[in-house]
């Protein structure tokens, strides 16, 4: 009997997770396990995954027809629950995709599903971590940039990337997530979050060492390894942003 995959690995990011479940749905499969690229490569277990490539016309349009058949409060709580640092997020996510795909906008207020529960109780995390986070940033000044590194369980830039970029108090900015790889940066009218994870990142900590690595490369001036590079090539790194910009 041949082997069928349920396993899947992605990109990292959400348009490429939902490119997982659009071939899930196309393998007609109930996934066991998906996982990053990152959490896999070189892994002894790699070879049970089946690494699906990020399809983002295809990714818009499953949140497009999720928003048609259920809501726009579905559509945001799978933007949230991907923020999170949830177990198992991934499926857990699956099955609220595919409940909202049969069942609608109603699966919102099923409150004794234990999935719903487990993303509801997430998200509700995520935003108080979020809360807090932006209080107690620790922000240096290196030159005109202010610089601050965090390493917060969750995924929180996206969230409060607004209110940081809006304070008046501030010229250009760079903020590093430690611990999801992410650089939140202005630099004069431009702005990003930029993710980072698949170059080789060094261990920077203090807001000084993180100015030192990356304020360069955020410039253009030159990558991660020290290598000259251009603006354009900056910009191919993927950032959280574009399909989130629908809801």
């Amino acid at each position: 009997m041949p082997h069928v995959i349920h396993d899947f690995t992605y990109d990292g990011t959400f348009e490429g997770l939902l490119s997982v479940y659009i071939k899930c749905i196309a393998m007609k499969v109930r996934p066991l396990d998906i996982r990053p690229d990152f959490m896999v490569n070189g892994k002894p277990y790699e070879e049970r995954y089946l690494f699906v490539r990020t399809n983002a016309p295809q990714a818009d349009r499953l949140y497009r027809y999720i928003g048609q058949c259920a809501s726009a409060e579905i559509q945001q709580m799978m933007i949230d629950c991907f923020l999170t640092s949830l177990p198992r997020m991934e499926t857990d996510l699956y099955e609220l995709v595919s409940r909202a795909i049969r069942f609608g906008a109603c699966i919102s207020e099923d409150y004794e599903d234990e999935t719903m529960k487990r993303i509801q109780m997430a998200i509700r995390d995520l935003y108080r971590e979020s809360q807090t986070l932006v209080q107690a940033m620790d922000w240096r000044r290196e030159g005109r940039v202010a610089v601050t590194s965090i390493n917060p369980r969750n995924c929180v830039l996206p969230l409060i990337k607004n209110r940081i970029l809006n304070d008046p108090g501030y010229d250009d900015i760079l903020a590093y997530d430690r611990r999801h790889f992410l650089i939140l940066m202005r630099n004069g009218s431009e702005n990003d979050i930029i993710d980072i994870r698949h170059l080789p990142v060094p261990d920077v900590r203090d807001a000084h060492e993180v100015y030192e690595a990356f304020w360069p490369y955020v410039t253009g001036e030159m990558n991660v390894t020290g290598r000259v590079t251009g603006k354009d090539q900056i910009r191919d790194a993927d950032s959280l942003d574009p399909l989130w910009r629908i809801a």
